[in-house]
C-alpha cells in the first residue's frame, strides 16, 4: 500500500494527513487491514470487501447497529470511526479499492492461555445478550451447519464424489456417516428448541479478544446476528475455559456463569444438547472444506482428520455439558 493510497484512506475518514506509510498487518481473503499513523493518532483501517458493492450488506448493516449499541452500553470494544461520506453505517467506499471501515488503533497483544478473563467473559456476554432480544425464533445459522443449509443429500453426494475420486477423507466419512447425519439433524432441532434468542456477536472466540494493557477487548462484530442465548453462552464458557487445556477448567466455567448471572444473564439450565453449537461448528467447518475440496485437494488430509475426530467432539460435548450444571 503506497503513501498515496494511505492518504486516500485517511481522507475518506477525515483523519488528516498520514504521517508515515501504512503498514499492512493482516491479509486474509478479501480482508486487508493497515495500521496508519496520522497526526491525530494511529488508526486501523480495514478493507473488508474489494468490490464497490457488498452482497451481504443486509447482514452487515444490523451487525454494525449492534456493534454501536455495544459501544454505547460500555462493552469493551473499539468504536468505529464515521467516514466523511458513508455508503451505509460506518462504511466508506474508495473507488477502485473497495469498502472500508476505520477504528482507533489499540496497542495490544493476543489473548494468552494464562490470561484470566473468566469474569470478564461472563459479564461481557450477558451485556451483549441484553442489547437486542428477539421475540421470534430465527433460523439457525452457520454455527449449526445451516449457512447455507446442508441437506442429507449433500452429505451423500460429497461421499459419492469422494469415493469416486478416492479422496483421502472418503473412508472416514463413510465410517462416520450415520453419526454426521444424526448430529446434523440434531443441532438444528436443539437450536429451534432452545430460546430465548437475541442478536449477538456470534464469534466470541479467544482470537477475537485482544489484551490492551491488562484490559480485554472484544473485536470483529461483522458476523453478528440472531443466536440462541443459552447455546452461545454454553459454547463460549467452555471455549474460554479450555484454552491451553485438553478439557475445560470447571472453576473457570463456574466463574463465567456466576459473572454472567450477576450481570443480568439468565442462568443456564443443564440439559443434553447445551453444547450442540460446538458440534454444529465442527460440522460447518467440515462442510466448508468439502465444498472447496475440488479447488484445494491438498487439504484432503485435514478434512479426513476433522471427520475422524468428529466422534470425539460429540463425546466431549456430552461430557462437558455436565460442567454447566
Amino acid at each position: 500500500m503506497s503513501d498515496v493510497a494511505a492518504a486516500v484512506m485517511t481522507e475518506a475518514f477525515d483523519l488528516g494527513d498520514a504521517v508515515g506509510p501504512a503498514k499492512l498487518i493482516r491479509r486474509r481473503g478479501q480482508v486487508d487491514a493497515w495500521r496508519v499513523p496520522t497526526a491525530s493518532g494511529e488508526v486501523l483501517i480495514k478493507r473488508f470487501w474489494a468490490d464497490d458493492e457488498l452482497p451481504w450488506q443486509d447482514q452487515l448493516e444490523p451487525a454494525m447497529r449492534l456493534e454501536q449499541r455495544a459501544v454505547d452500553a460500555g462493552i469493551d470494544t473499539p468504536a468505529p470511526i464515521d467516514p466523511v461520506r458513508p455508503v451505509f453505517g460506518s462504511v466508506a467506499r474508495i473507488d477502485g479499492h473497495g469498502l472500508f471501515r476505520a477504528f482507533p488503533y489499540l496497542e495490544h497483544r493476543a489473548l494468552a492461555d494464562d490470561d484470566d478473563v473468566a469474569d470478564w467473559i461472563g459479564t461481557t456476554l450477558a451485556l451483549t445478550h441484553g442489547l437486542q432480544p428477539l421475540d421470534d425464533r430465527p433460523d439457525p445459522n452457520w454455527w449449526y451447519c445451516q449457512f447455507p443449509p446442508v441437506a442429507e443429500e449433500q452429505w451423500l453426494d460429497w461421499l459419492d464424489q469422494g469415493e469416486a475420486m478416492t479422496a483421502p477423507w472418503a473412508p472416514a466419512l463413510r465410517t462416520h456417516l450415520d453419526l454426521v447425519l444424526e448430529q446434523a439433524r440434531q443441532v438444528v432441532v436443539t437450536f429451534e428448541a432452545t430460546p430465548p434468542y437475541a442478536l449477538s456477536h456470534r464469534d466470541v472466540e479467544p482470537w477475537n479478544v485482544l489484551m490492551a494493557g491488562d484490559r480485554p477487548t472484544l473485536i470483529d462484530w461483522d458476523t453478528s446476528g440472531p443466536e440462541s442465548i443459552p447455546l452461545e453462552a454454553a459454547y463460549v464458557f467452555i471455549a474460554f475455559a479450555r484454552r491451553g487445556r485438553a478439557a475445560p477448567d470447571p472453576q473457570l466455567v463456574r466463574r463465567s456463569q456466576a459473572a454472567y448471572a450477576a450481570a443480568g444473564g439468565e442462568p443456564l439450565e443443564a440439559q443434553q444438547g447445551l453444547l450442540d453449537r460446538m458440534i454444529g461448528t465442527r460440522l460447518a467447518r467440515i462442510a466448508e472444506a468439502l465444498t472447496r475440496w475440488g479447488e484445494t485437494p491438498d487439504d484432503g488430509q485435514k478434512i479426513r482428520d476433522r471427520i475422524e475426530q468428529f466422534p470425539a467432539v460429540v463425546g466431549n460435548a456430552r461430557v462437558w455439558e455436565r460442567l454447566l450444571e
